[in-house]
């Protein structure tokens, strides 16, 4: 298993020695490439939904409550207070996922070309510091619900997946397995279904781009940090 400070230094984008990667150390056989995911386009049908996502104001304003928690089934005893609940339930109701979940923990991207995200797994982030505890989502879910297409100047802000875990070095990937890197592009609409426990990342957004994404995991544990719903303070 990679140690924490591995971790820490690509959450951080620092440099890990290429030479080490080339040595054979984390060298594999090559495999057929099946990395569980599915992309569902045009996600949301109902248009009045859609059009309230385009408040870029309502995405700005997402980014900055930060993470949050939303108890599963929460709408059989109300209606969802926010259409980000809303969306949670949207993404998962009708997933295999589902049934295991107690809730969703969920936030909003907004990525500029200043912002890459480097490669990471999601996990309980405190239990992590704390306990060195790796506890991580059922699956993971992105939505792209913003039509931030004229915002993207040459592109960028791609999907990045492997299958690979915690176990794994995903530098190797980016040196001598670039083939086996599943890239899926942010078009508006789509909904990405992924397993979030694997190393995953976003590529750069080009110049004068902005990428809007919705996040969401389906979680089978409240994160450590969570005592109320609609209250988590890191992610």
């Amino acid at each position: 298993m990679l140690t924490r400070a591995f971790q820490r230094s690509l959450e951080e984008n620092v440099s890990v020695d290429p030479s080490e990667l080339m040595s054979g150390r984390w060298k594999k056989e090559k495999t057929t490439v099946h990395i569980e995911h599915t992309i569902v386009d045009n996600f949301i049908t109902d248009q009045s939904k859609l059009n309230k996502l385009q408040d870029s104001k309502l995405w700005e304003n997402c980014v900055a409550s930060g993470p949050k928690w939303f108890t599963k089934g929460v709408e059989k005893i109300n209606k969802p207070m926010t259409i980000w609940e809303e969306l949670n339930e949207m993404i998962w109701e009708q997933r295999p996922e589902y049934k295991d979940a107690i809730g969703f923990e969920y936030w909003c991207d907004i990525f500029t070309e200043t912002a890459p995200v480097a490669w990471h797994i999601d996990k309980d982030e405190v239990a992590f510091e704390q306990t060195n505890q790796l506890i991580t989502p059922i699956m993971g879910a992105v939505y792209y619900g913003f039509n931030h297409t004229i915002f993207f100047g040459k592109g960028g802000g791609h999907l990045q997946l492997i299958d690979a875990d915690f176990h794994d070095n995903p530098l190797e990937f980016d040196v001598v397995r670039r083939e086996e890197i599943v890239e899926i592009s942010p078009d508006f609409n789509r909904l990405v279904i992924f397993n979030s426990s694997k190393w995953h990342k976003v590529t750069r957004v080009a110049v004068g781009g902005t990428r809007y994404a919705f996040v969401s995991n389906a979680k089978s544990h409240v994160p450590k940090v969570s005592t109320k719903q609609g209250k988590i303070d890191s992610a």
